[in-house]
């Protein structure tokens, strides 16, 4: 389907890039899965599938064999949560616009069709009532969700007189075997299936995507997004609910102390624009379907790693290069 078009894509060992290379490979696209600064150069929590090997690209020198791609899909993202405040901030404007800048400058005379940027709903905070879409004017509390906003911005500055469309897709929480241990489908699991302890904050609203959904419509955007913005988000579904759920298809019991909100009070109620999106190809997982596949994905990834030793779960904080 994809022939002839080539994808550059950064921050390719995070788990969205993983598995954005596989699935251009199997759509028939010709890839480049580029590491930069501060990225590993093999994946960290997952195991890389595709047939094209990541490739590490530290300075102008690393891009004169480059080809000019058809379309960028920018990951790229390093964090550090052990700074200050504004450390942080520093830290990854520093090294996720400034850094990387040799790249930024190279593409930005190529014939691009479309660059995209994966942003994030943390640039919107509860500084924000009522519903938020893309229009909505995003006001960060954070300094990973200003760092984000700034990306944007700088993005949009860079490619203005480029001839190509840019175009930024605000990402909810991603859900996919490899995910960061504080995120909520992997307490549940430990929980579940480690009888680890935590407490849940009940009623608290969640969009969570599952892996496969959301790359597609990523791929998607790149093909054909005629917006400067997406915000790309699942329908909110409470966190007592999606533990309900967890222990009806695990068949497992969750061991979760429930505090905060009464159910079925929501949070930040967000305007999705996946649908613009979605195309006949896009693999669109339901929540019961998604936490069947997590939990298929790690007894299968644990399996592997009795067998082969090949897969590990990183403790939290052992590395601070993610994808968002």
């Amino acid at each position: 389907m994809l022939e002839g078009k080539t994808f550059l894509i950064t921050g390719a060992t995070g788990r969205l890039g993983c598995e954005t290379v596989l699935r251009l490979e199997e759509l028939g696209a010709r890839v480049l899965p580029l590491t930069l600064p501060g990225y590993p150069h093999e994946p960290k929590r997952v195991a890389w599938k595709a047939r094209n090997r990541p490739r590490p690209v530290c300075g102008g020198t690393d891009l004169e064999t480059l080809e000019a791609p058809d379309y960028v899909i920018n990951f790229h993202w390093v964090v550090d949560r052990t700074l200050s405040f504004s450390d942080q901030l520093s830290f990854e404007v520093s090294n996720n616009i400034h850094q990387p800048a040799f790249l930024w400058e190279w593409l930005r005379d190529k014939p691009l069709a479309r660059f995209i940027n994966i942003s994030s709903v943390k640039v919107f905070s509860p500084l924000i009532r009522g519903p938020i879409s893309s229009e909505t004017e995003p006001r960060p509390d954070s300094p990973y969700g200003i760092a984000k906003l700034a990306a944007e911005h700088y993005f949009d500055a860079l490619f203005h007189r480029s001839g190509w469309p840019v175009a930024h897709l605000r990402l909810c929480s991603i859900a996919s075997c490899g995910e960061h241990p504080s995120h909520l489908m992997s307490r549940l699991y430990a929980s579940a299936f480690e009888e680890r302890s935590f407490t849940l904050n009940r009623g608290n609203a969640c969009t969570i995507l599952y892996i496969d959904e959301a790359v597609d419509l990523i791929i998607s955007a790149a093909l054909s997004a005629a917006c400067r913005r997406y915000l790309v988000t699942a329908d909110p579904v409470t966190t007592d609910r999606i533990a309900s759920m967890f222990e009806e298809i695990s068949g497992k019991r969750i061991h979760a102390e429930y505090a905060g909100k009464q159910s079925g009070t929501l949070g930040k109620v967000f305007v999705s624009d996946r649908e613009k999106l979605y195309t006949s190809w896009t693999r669109i997982v339901p929540l019961a379907t998604m936490v069947k596949l997590y939990i298929d994905a790690r007894k299968n990834a644990e399996n592997s790693s009795r067998t082969a030793n090949t897969y590990r779960d990183s403790p939290e904080g052992e590395y601070h290069a993610r994808s968002t």
